[in-house]
């Protein structure tokens, strides 16, 4: 029987020279543009409100630096408001179109109350960004056809909720934001990431649609303490042998609670942790995966398992190379390159004797 080195040797041989001989794959930026060509099968979802779009005002982007920033915008006539809890500063029924430069909505140094509200964002950098930024409310947001949806970095006790974001390179992404509550949003059908949270501790996302994304539905890295409830992240992929889709993936992340979601029918995993510990895991419905890869130290309990090519529980994943990766590789690369491997291993048995 041939060792997990020996395993290993045959797998690296066969990618590199699989690699090699692949033409380069380029990724569609279409989205750019608000022309997407992604599956039919959601094109509803690729639609703006008509009717939203018929009641709300065409502006051009909106930029507001500092607090006082808003005082100026306000006067303007831009916004209604006062900036406190009960008054908050608010941005609605805006129509914005970046046309491929900047952000649709950049709001940076505030620590104001305001809101952003039934506004429809698209052809940006970031559909709607905040930087510095505390106390906040994103709500019922078209951000659709933009490289980030919505984007925040360095930003604290925010809510982003109800929005509409499809179609994105990136749904929502949460860059070194804290206590941060992300609810109830449609976050579908983006090129990489559906939400991604990164340095990121102590937010609660639940309830959000982040299906049919390319790369992760729901991403954690270098995140602890959140909590990740109630969400769907269903139909990731297509398989990537490099980096595999997974419906929720966490890396680096601990002290998190992954409980009530559903991730099915994803390319790889529907939960996967890499160098994980110390996370909750229950109550969860994975079903019809490549494979379910939970790492220990974790605690798991009361999670629906079923139809997965494999389940493995408290096993690292730099350990395990399943069947069903080797006979992918073995079917796309063809007999040619399996044989250069194996002559390779050949060779090298013969230097050793």
């Amino acid at each position: 029987m041939i060792s997990n080195a020996k395993t290993r040797i045959i797998i690296l041989i066969t990618l590199g020279i699989l690699f090699a001989l692949l033409p380069i794959i380029t990724v569609n930026h279409s989205f750019i543009t608000g022309n997407s060509d992604k599956s039919s099968d959601y094109s509803d979802d690729s639609n703006f409100d008509n009717e939203n779009l018929k009641i709300s005002a065409v502006s051009g982007k909106i930029h507001i630096i500092n607090n006082s920033g808003w005082v100026a915008f306000k006067s303007a006539g831009n916004c209604t408001g006062t900036g406190t809890y009960s008054e908050p500063y608010v941005i609605e029924d805006l129509v914005i179109d970046a046309n491929n430069t900047g952000n649709c909505i950049l709001i940076e140094n505030s620590d104001v109350y305001f809101k952003i509200e039934n506004c429809t964002v698209f052809n940006s950098v970031a559909g709607i960004r905040l930087i510095y930024v505390n106390n906040s409310q994103l709500i019922n947001n078209n951000c659709s056809s933009n490289s980030a949806g919505i984007r925040t970095e360095h930003c604290n006790n925010n809510t982003i909720s109800g929005n509409h974001v499809i179609n994105n390179y990136n749904g929502i992404y949460l860059n070194n934001s804290d206590n941060n509550a992300i609810s109830g949003n449609h976050v579908s059908n983006n090129t990489f990431y559906g939400i991604i949270i990164r340095y990121s501790d102590n937010n609660a996302i639940s309830g959000n649609n982040a299906s049919n994304s390319i790369k992760h539905g729901i991403s954690l890295s270098y995140s602890d303490n959140n909590t990740i409830s109630e969400n769907t992240a269903n139909n990731v992929g297509p398989l990537d042998l490099i980096d595999p889709p997974n419906g929720i993936d966490l890396r680096d992340s601990d002290d998190n609670t992954i409980s009530g979601n559903t991730a099915n029918n994803n390319a790889w995993c529907g939960i996967y942790l890499s160098r994980s510990n110390r996370n909750f895991i229950s109550g969860n419905t994975v079903i019809g995966n490549l494979r379910c890869i939970l790492e220990n130290p974790n605690c798991q309990g009361n999670n629906t398992f079923s139809d997965n090519g494999d389940c493995t529980w408290g096993q690292d994943e730099d350990d395990v190379i399943p069947i069903e990766l080797i006979v992918v590789i073995s079917v796309i690369s063809g007999g040619a390159v399996i044989g250069v491997a194996t002559l390779l291993l050949i060779r090298r048995k013969r230097k050793r004797t």
